[in-house]
């Protein structure tokens, strides 16, 4: 469950991309080594742009700039001494990409199935996205994939982490974010340096989101003492949570029809309607108790397929299991350890484990 909308780190949306140029020249496909060659050139300007916070602080003429870099570096402070994330270096440069994405990631998923497609990649494993430096990369990849049969979304991506194969900067695609939003974007990528399984994104994405979100309210409740900060963001994290909880209840619906005994025409008549209603749903639910919450007009208005709603199961499915866990263990530091259990488990024993939390109260 990303707190903010579907463009910040993503509710559905996020990239891991470990950029290594040298596992190219280990590739036959011709594909595959254009993949890799983006992703090392990019990730070379990113590199290359950097500039240490302290001397942007310093000569910078821009005072927002200057503040929500001076905010961020308390906020990283908060997650080493009060949360135990491993800072390290990360986000102590200031990049300035002169674009409004770091990158654009590729979804994919069959035209009746919400199964996602995924790639492999050398020392993450398998996600199911692939991300591009280029929109127009991204853009030519998704139509390839359409021609072989598949649904596709194409998603801007504000904000990922190398799991500390780099040290990652500050961009301007995210610095200007909101303090609540700017918080949960900075916790949840110190959580994947802190645990990342390869090749398991719902766990991933489902623990950094639930130490996102515990964050996030220790830091308002340390920040902003005097007042009640967290009303506000309580009501937004509560939209964010039936949005999702109502979007799923619509993907199950379609996991039924596609694993039904309907002729493929059939199928995707069904299809169609089932995405109808969830446009017309929302409509209603915009006039009435999500009146205030414009986050998503945009990502249903530009049309629903397989790929954008198997998307948005990786950073909630086990979102519900993990605060089960958290509100059992009590303190953080226990969590940690029960986390790391999990992590070390295979994933079929993980998933089983969470499976069992996703059914308690907490």
């Amino acid at each position: 469950m990303a707190l903010f909308g579907p463009v910040a780190i993503g509710r559905v949306f996020v990239c891991r991309a470990v950029i290594l140029l040298l596992f190219a020249a280990l590739i036959t496909s011709c594909e595959t080594i254009h993949y890799y060659q983006q992703a090392a050139f990019g990730q070379l300007d990113v590199v290359q742009r950097r500039k240490p916070v302290v001397d942007v602080v310093d000569t910078t003429d821009d005072v927002l700039l200057k503040q929500q870099l001076d905010l961020s570096q308390q906020l990283l402070h908060f997650a080493e001494q009060k949360l135990h994330l491993p800072v390290g270096n990360s986000y102590q440069h200031y990049a300035d990409l002169e674009r409004a994405y770091i990158v654009w990631n590729v979804f994919a998923a069959p035209e009746l199935s919400l199964e996602q497609k995924t790639w492999c990649y050398p020392l993450v494993g398998c996600l199911a996205y692939r991300g591009y430096y280029h929109e127009a990369d991204a853009l030519q990849s998704a139509t390839r994939l359409q021609d072989g049969g598949f649904d596709t979304y194409v998603a801007g991506i504000k904000a990922y982490s190398t799991l500390g194969w780099f040290n990652d900067p500050l961009l301007n695609t995210f610095i200007h974010f909101p303090e609540a939003h700017l918080a949960e974007l900075l916790i949840h990528e110190l959580a994947h340096q802190w645990l990342y399984v390869p090749g398991d994104t719902d766990f991933n994405e489902s623990l950094a989101t639930v130490v996102a979100l515990e964050g996030v309210k220790r830091w308002y409740l340390q920040a902003h003492p005097e007042a009640d900060p967290l009303g506000p963001l309580q009501d937004r994290l509560q939209f964010e949570d039936e949005f999702t909880r109502w979007l799923l209840g619509y993907r199950q619906q379609l996991g039924a029809v596609y694993r039904s005994h309907l002729a493929d025409d059939q199928k995707l008549q069904q299809k169609h309607i089932v995405t109808a209603a969830i446009q017309q749903d929302y409509q209603k639910l915009r006039q009435g108790p999500w009146k205030q919450w414009s986050v998503y007009d945009e990502w249903i208005a530009t049309g629903l397929n397989n790929a954008k709603l198997a998307s948005i199961a990786s950073y909630y499915r086990w979102v519900p299991a993990l605060q089960t866990l958290l509100a059992q263990q009590q303190t953080l530091s226990a969590f940690y350890k029960a986390c790391e259990v999990l992590a070390e488990l295979d994933q079929a024993d993980r998933e089983a484990a969470l499976m069992k939390l996703s059914h308690q109260e907490w």
